[in-house]
């Protein structure tokens, strides 16, 4: 009931989305360990998990993590109104001042979303995903920074990540190894959402074509309506060989 019925950022976009991380989470955290029961087989299995471990900066190591970024996916445009952060600020003036016209959309998803996480109806869910308050304060800020991350478009928050991979990748150095794998953490899971959230421009042609044809449609129903100022049908085609040369 939280996503309306838009052509695209609909609740079957988040499905694909949602589908999409668990396919790249089963890549990145399964480890392809060895069979078998005898001494050695257990080692090289502790062995393959340490270095995966250490390869994906613990993320496979860390369950809550792998489910924040798979319930992050299946909340992340939640109420989406068919528009961009830009016209979502016209239309809703108190809502942009409230989250200080940064990543609106994004935060409105998340505020929305927790809050029926946070009804009766899901207490049984709540104590399955954590059993105290920091694990409830950790969850809450990951999935914060993952589906913020999904806002593509902010050139600020763009820039925050630009540093933080330089400082992750560059400038470790400086820094105690424990920061530099929480920075190199946090960088895998932002990729990770964000590859899914555009995941149609990689898989089958029809399937692009799908999603194409639905994000083209929710625009220039925006455009009809007076909520968007450009006619998509005018740029489209450069504006889809801007996005695969430039995201």
């Amino acid at each position: 009931r939280a996503y309306r019925s838009n052509p695209f950022h609909n609740f079957e976009h988040a499905c694909h989305v949602t589908m999409s991380v668990n396919k790249l989470l089963s890549r990145v955290v399964t480890p392809d360990l060895a069979s078998g029961n005898d001494t050695s087989a257990m080692l090289r299995r502790e062995e393959v998990a340490a270095e995966i471990h250490n390869f994906t900066h613990g993320l496979t190591s860390d369950p809550l993590a792998v489910f924040s970024i798979v319930f992050s996916a299946l909340i992340h445009d939640v109420d989406h109104q068919g528009i961009s952060n830009a016209q979502l600020a016209k239309e809703e003036p108190e809502m942009a001042e409230h989250y200080r016209n940064k990543s609106v959309a994004e935060q409105n998803s998340l505020d929305v979303a927790w809050d029926m996480l946070m009804t009766s109806r899901f207490a049984d869910l709540r104590r399955y995903i954590f059993g105290s308050k920091a694990e409830l304060l950790r969850f809450r800020q990951l999935i914060v920074n993952v589906v913020l991350a999904t806002d593509i478009f902010d050139k600020e928050l763009g820039q925050l990540r630009k540093d933080r991979w330089e400082r992750a990748f560059h400038g470790g150095e400086a820094l105690p190894s424990t920061i530099v794998n929480d920075l190199r953490a946090t960088i895998v899971i932002e990729h990770i959402i964000q590859a899914s959230d555009v995941s149609h421009t990689m898989q089958h042609w029809h399937v692009y074509q799908k999603w194409n044809r639905k994000l083209f449609m929710e625009m220039h129903e925006a455009f009809k309506a007076g909520r968007m100022s450009a006619n998509p049908a005018e740029f489209w085609y450069k504006g889809e060989i801007g996005f695969f040369d430039n995201y």
